[in-house]
């Protein structure tokens, strides 16, 4: 869940990860209201930026990290020579998901980007999901991490961004030991969820001077676990004056609620993939 120099960033996962998606076909899209905002990685070496965002809920690949509750985000992005970058961002997340822990996720990332052929642009990098002091619990009354890292490849043409992301651990803890306790209704244990993968399709497209139009459709992967497997969709405007930028967006899923739902200490359960709208304001650095 990265979001990085991402003025209407409503996922992410970032995304971590729909940031770098989002960031990528603004630069490409003339006219774009976010063009001039965001980080100039392929032309000022060493140059640092990055943003705040407060959200109504933080989705990440259309599931609510905060309970459907509210997120105050941030990150920063050293850009270096011959386009690489390293990146960290940081947000809110709900106890009723990620328990025993500070209520926080920390990602780190780096990779390297670039033209490769007349107006087509590749991104590639390692992103790591930390979720410090968060346990899952596990057979034998042990408990593992949530923490995750995943490497990911992505291309943008035009308005246009497609983006591959492969789990290179066990997808957010889920293995044979901790299946039993992964999700709000329990798995069959099936092995190790390493290798699942994610598939992201990006549309932007500038509304004149008024507004930027997003469109987005993704597909998670669950490795051994087809029942946790889903789709995910978002229509998104963004309006942006200077460094601020003001978003709307209808998010949805077809994650299975049987699986994708959390309960807090009183007992009150939520669906975590319920389609929704999520505001955000943000401001670039």
């Amino acid at each position: 869940m990265v979001a990085l120099g991402v003025l209407f960033f409503v996922s992410n996962k970032a995304q971590a990860q729909d940031v770098q998606a989002q960031s990528a076909i603004a630069s490409a899209v003339p006219g774009s209201s976010a063009e001039t905002d965001l980080p100039v990685a392929a032309t000022s070496p060493f140059a640092l930026s990055g943003s705040l965002s407060l959200l109504t809920d933080y989705r990440f690949r259309g599931i609510s990290q905060t309970w459907r509750g509210a997120a105050l985000q941030g990150g920063v992005e050293l850009a270096l020579p011959q386009g690489w970058y390293l990146g960290t961002w940081v947000s809110n997340v709900s106890s009723n998901s990620y328990p025993q822990g500070q209520s926080l996720e920390h990602d780190l990332y780096g990779g390297w980007r670039g033209d490769v052929w007349p107006d087509w642009k590749l991104d590639a990098g390692l992103l790591h999901y930390r979720y410090p002091g968060a346990r899952l619990s596990a057979n034998g009354g042990s408990t593992k991490r949530f923490d995750t890292t995943e490497a990911y490849l992505g291309a943008t043409h035009g308005g246009f961004n497609v983006k591959w992301s492969l789990a290179l651990t066990p997808y957010f803890g889920l293995s044979e030991s901790t299946s039993g306790a992964a999700f709000a209704t329990a798995l069959t244990p099936a092995g190790s969820s390493r290798g699942s993968q994610y598939l992201d399709l990006n549309y932007q497209h500038p509304l004149g001077d008024w507004a930027t139009l997003g469109l987005h459709a993704g597909y998670t992967h669950v490795r051994n676990y087809s029942e946790v497997s889903y789709a995910d969709w978002r229509v998104s405007l963004a309006k942006t004056w200077g460094a601020w930028t003001a978003s709307a967006a209808w998010v949805g899923t077809s994650a299975d609620a049987r699986y994708y739902s959390a309960v807090n200490s009183q007992g009150r359960m939520r669906s975590l993939g319920r389609s929704g709208l999520v505001l955000g304001l943000s401001a670039a650095f």
